[in-house]
């Protein structure tokens, strides 16, 4: 991998070569032992032309088999004292660099778990891991080889000159005459090496972005029939990575020929030079050309040579390892933007009441890779833009039905852009498509006059509105400004509001996820800000909208908020698992609580899943709990276990839902209704004191009897 780019870096180079070594400096002692070993090979290496130069000179020559011998038995073994001790010197620094790859992966590992949700939101999951996985890779490179390729090359050439002058100045000189002409050669394809692979590191990016695109996006292709158009998009990258691999393979058949003939050149000078000196039996500074020290010379330009590309090959390593090194540093010394307290409070026992005094909390989107979210949703809507030559007989469809949806009772799934059990717009059936994923279609497409003229007014308000919402997510604002509220232990609270209001922000600062900008979050009391991370989450439990589950058994991901597991864990498992009504479905599978689970749980349907997770929670037996949109995406079936299960639940603990259903917000004791353009609660109380009102929850409830379901 050539990577020449000598792009800025955020630190110093002194600074990371520093920080590279601090790694080496435990093993320092075993590091300098194996670089000795490897010393050693070279030392031999270089030495094995004055070898052959003797015994041709001295042994054959002169027909003394007796020195030949000696010679050669002395010459095998330092031969076999070579293979020792680079065997010895290899094994020991590979296993060096892995040992410092293990102890950096480990360090960026242990980093991330101290870093909040704000970190990964305004960070790609595809940086990050590429830093843990690629950046590291190349760093193991270059302290398992690389490093001290350099250091014996330079130890090479050095001995290598040395030897050449010993061996005769005359030819010696001739040698190095040639090396600028060498050089400038090397150095010029350096020069369009760099360029080349810089281009194809690009070239290559846009045909890994294409596939991840069309993969991720695969649904929204076909459901809009635009394959050809996919395939000619991927076409164009595929065929760009192409043609620079096909200059790229050029230059590595012009330059290494080149190099081949440079030095066959001087081989001949050499042959011509020294053949005419040897037949004339000429002494030049003093030296003597034989039979020997030819030979030898010829078997030195091949070692002269070879680790001079290797030091100008190694060099664009360096180059992509320090920038690589640069990324993990960076990440290494980002500042943990919620510290635990050095003197926490006492967090034990608690009732669950709750005070958000005055709090002002906004998300910050200044870092460039930006909102990842917002990422995903861009890739996902590429291939609908109209300017992209959406059909405009494919919107005038997606127009009629979300102009049904909205006047009748039949429709609105929850914007998960897949509806309750994944057909409709995704997967290509236009009638079955959700039809707030196609408000959010529609929102994020240019609509040109035309079509425009014949929108119904009903849906042109709905696409309105949802342009604004989508501004205001957008916005880099206060999501939240001088916000005050008090919930009593044991209160259920519900919270509503339209999407973008922070409903869910304000549940994540409950769990201390972000830092709230102003105020205080106070739980009996204490400032959650004094209170140890772990200490304050052993408390609540969250069940989310999308569960997630970890690869693995159905009783690993149960009791995941456990290290060891007891019998009477295992009997709390099954007991919350009955309450649940989860037990049944997993008593019918063959290995019980010890089914695997494949990634993120796709071989059981979206209600197991979402039970499993609410079975998670409640085994933690925590006095907060709360439930985020936790039955918008399942069935009738399983939302009415969740239903029965939360009411039986939720006594003696505080209970904080997101949701849009009646059925689970009516019941509950306090509702709030949070608003994006005023920046927090507009409405306060019980279900019939804000009917009375008359003002924003009443409209919302009848928004939802049209089925415009309002999710965060």
């Amino acid at each position: 991998m050539l990577e020449g780019d000598k792009s800025p870096l955020n630190h110093p180079r002194k600074v990371l070569w520093s920080w590279l070594i601090s790694y080496l400096k435990p093993m320092k002692l075993k590091f300098l032992l194996y670089f000795l070993f490897l010393l050693i090979g070279t030392i031999i290496t270089a030495l094995s032309p004055i070898f052959s130069a003797n015994i041709i000179d001295r042994g054959i020559v002169l027909r003394d088999f007796y020195y030949i011998n000696i010679m050669s038995s002395l010459y095998l073994s330092l031969i076999i004292i070579m293979a020792i001790t680079s065997y010895i010197a290899q094994y020991g620094m590979g296993k060096i660099s892995q040992k410092v790859t293990l102890q950096i992966r480990n360090d960026l590992f242990y980093k991330l778990q101290d870093m909040s949700l704000g970190y990964f939101d305004q960070r790609s999951s595809g940086e990050i891991i590429s830093i843990m996985t690629n950046d590291v890779t190349l760093l193991n490179q270059l302290v398992g080889g690389q490093f001290v390729q350099i250091l014996t090359s330079a130890v090479s050439i050095g001995l290598t000159v040395v030897f050449m002058f010993l061996l005769n100045p005359f030819l010696a000189l001739i040698s190095l005459v040639i090396f600028p002409f060498f050089f400038t050669i090397t150095h010029f394809f350096k020069k369009v090496a760099i360029r080349l692979f810089k281009q194809s590191r690009k070239t290559i990016g846009k045909v890994t972005s294409s596939i991840q695109e069309n993969i991720e996006g695969a649904k929204v292709v076909q459901a809009y029939g635009q394959e050809k158009r996919a395939s000619t998009e991927f076409d164009q990258a595929n065929t760009a990575n192409y043609n620079i691999m096909v200059k790229i393979r050029k230059y590595m058949a012009t330059i290494f020929p080149l190099i081949t003939l440079v030095t066959t050149i001087l081989t001949a000078c050499i042959l011509l030079a020294g053949g005419f000196v040897s037949l004339g039996n000429v002494s030049i500074f003093g030296f003597t050309v034989t039979v020997g020290v030819l030979s030898a010379f010829i078997t030195i330009l091949g070692q002269f040579f070879r680790p001079f590309m290797s030091i100008m090959q190694i060099q664009q390593i360096i180059e992509s390892s320090m920038a690589a090194s640069d990324r993990i540093y960076t990440l290494l010394e980002e500042e943990v933007e919620i510290p635990d307290s050095v003197n926490p409070e006492i967090f034990n026992q608690i009732n669950g009441a709750i005070e958000f005094n005055n709090i002002s909390f906004g998300y910050s989107f200044n870092n460039n890779n930006g909102n990842k979210k917002a990422t995903k949703e861009k890739s996902l809507f590429k291939h609908t833009k109209l300017n992209n030559a959406l059909p405009p007989e494919t919107i005038l469809k997606m127009v009629k039905v979300l102009e049904r949806s909205l006047q009748s009772k039949t429709g609105f799934q929850q914007s998960t852009g897949m509806g309750g059990g994944g057909n409709g717009l995704m997967g290509g059936d236009m009638k079955q498509s959700s039809p707030q994923s196609i408000l959010q279609m529609l929102a994020n497409i240019s609509l040109p006059p035309e079509i425009m003229d014949v929108i119904p007014k009903i849906v042109k308000d709905a696409i309105d509105e949802q342009k604004v919402l989508i501004q205001h997510k957008k916005s880099k604002g206060f999501v939240l400004k001088d916000l005050y509220l008090n919930v009593s232990p044991g209160t259920t609270l519900a919270i509503v509001g339209e999407t973008g209001a922070g409903k869910t922000t304000l549940i994540k600062l409950i769990a201390h996820f972000y830092d709230i900008s102003e105020g205080e979050i106070l739980i009996d009391g204490i400032d959650i800000g004094k209170v140890r991370k772990k200490d304050l989450r052993d408390k609540i439990g969250i069940v989310p909208q999308d569960a997630f589950l970890f690869t693995g058994t159905i009783r690993e991901n149960l009791l995941y908020a456990y290290d060891n597991y007891t019998p009477e864990l295992e009997e709390k498992m099954i007991q919350v698992s009955k309450f649940l009504g989860l037990h049944n479905f997993i008593d019918t599978l063959h290995k019980k609580y010890d089914t695997k689970l494949k990634e993120n749980g796709s071989n059981i349907s979206i209600g197991q899943r979402q039970l499993i997770a609410f079975a998670r929670a409640l085994i933690t037996d925590p006095k907060i709990l709360v439930l985020d949109e936790a039955t918008s995406s399942v069935d009738p079936y399983t939302e009415t276990l969740i239903q029965d299960a939360l009411n039986k639940a939720r006594k003696g603990r505080t209970t904080i839902i997101i949701a849009h259903r009646l059925s689970t917000i009516k019941n509950a004791d306090l509702i709030i209704v949070l608003n994006a353009d005023e920046k927090g609660i507009i409405e306060q109380g019980d279900h019939e004191s804000l009917l009375a009102l008359n003002g924003k929850y009443k409209r919302l409830l009848e928004m939802q009897r049209r089925d415009i379901e309002i999710s965060d």
